[in-house]
């Protein structure tokens, strides 16, 4: 079976189209690489750092938590977002688990994605991501192993948008790949952000600069073209409300039997404030 998305990747060491041979992936330069057994594709570039991604065990939370529909508003709207007649595919660098790609592409059949991430764990899961609106991942949907500080497998101008969904992300690379007329999403969180579980459990913070770094990082390149702030609140047991933590960048600074002990302290139902922000982001001509 050819992997999705094959016309859009590109070999990561010398930047050429890549062809597939039963499970081996290779470029006219001779480079090859074999299709892990779990489905996906790694496309690891030189000088590649693979060692930061999510735990399992933070990916497993991850799956959990989105699964429960906490989040589908951010999920849903970074979709409606992504809409757009540029030509190409949709490419998610740090897609983690797969949510926000795979709804992107539910939101719009005609299209194929690439998630690429540095955790082979999240990469497992997005192989095997089911679509609402096909029968599987097989045909529009290719995980890939890769390093989004590192030149992109992906082909120049191949991706009609390019999700960043909560992940740092290299403006360089982005307006590589993106179309001219392609869409950078950037779903980013409000300092306010989960500020219940943030107080209560010591949790990391939105740095109030946050908004004007990423204004500044992007500005060169980019052109907001529309803000959609997104604010409600949500009620969640002891349980789920440590599935969200676990799932996040705290999870790397906290004891996890300190964390289990403190949420088991909070009273049910746990009320936290999610608060976000989806931009929309063309290239600057």
């Amino acid at each position: 079976m050819t992997l999705p998305a094959l016309h859009a990747l590109a070999c990561p060491n010398c930047g050429q189209a890549l062809d597939q041979t039963e499970r081996r992936l290779h470029c006219p330069d001779g480079h090859s690489f074999d299709l892990a057994k779990q489905g996906y594709a790694p496309l690891i570039a030189p000088g590649a750092n693979t060692t930061t991604g999510d735990t399992a065990d933070q990916i497993a939370a991850r799956e959990d938590f989105l699964s429960l529909g906490a989040f589908d508003p951010l999920i849903d709207a970074t979709a409606r977002a992504c809409l757009t007649d540029a030509p190409g595919v949709l490419v998610e660098p740090g897609c983690g688990t797969g949510h926000y790609l795979a709804a992107a592409l539910d939101a719009d059949e005609r299209r194929e994605g690439i998630g690429l991430d540095t955790s082979k764990y999240a990469l497992r899961r997005t192989a095997r991501r089911v679509l609402r609106r096909a029968a599987g991942t097989q045909g529009r949907l290719a995980a890939v192993l890769a390093d989004a500080w590192t030149r992109l497998p992906v082909r120049d101008g191949a991706a009609a948008a390019v999700l960043n969904v909560f992940a740092p992300r290299n403006p360089d690379e982005i307006a590589r790949i993106l179309h001219p007329r392609g869409l950078l999403v950037v779903l980013t969180p409000r300092q306010d952000h989960l500020r219940e579980l943030v107080g209560a459990l010591e949790l990391l913070s939105v740095d109030p600069a946050k908004p004007q770094r990423t204004v500044d990082q992007l500005g060169t390149a980019f052109t907001a073209e529309q803000t959609d702030e997104l604010r409600y609140v949500i009620e969640l047991g002891r349980d789920d409300a440590l599935r969200l933590v676990a799932m996040g960048p705290s999870a790397r600074h906290h004891d996890p039997a300190a964390l289990a002990a403190a949420v088991e302290k909070l009273p049910e139902p746990i009320r936290a404030t999610v608060s976000a922000t989806v931009t929309r982001w063309r290239k600057r001509s």
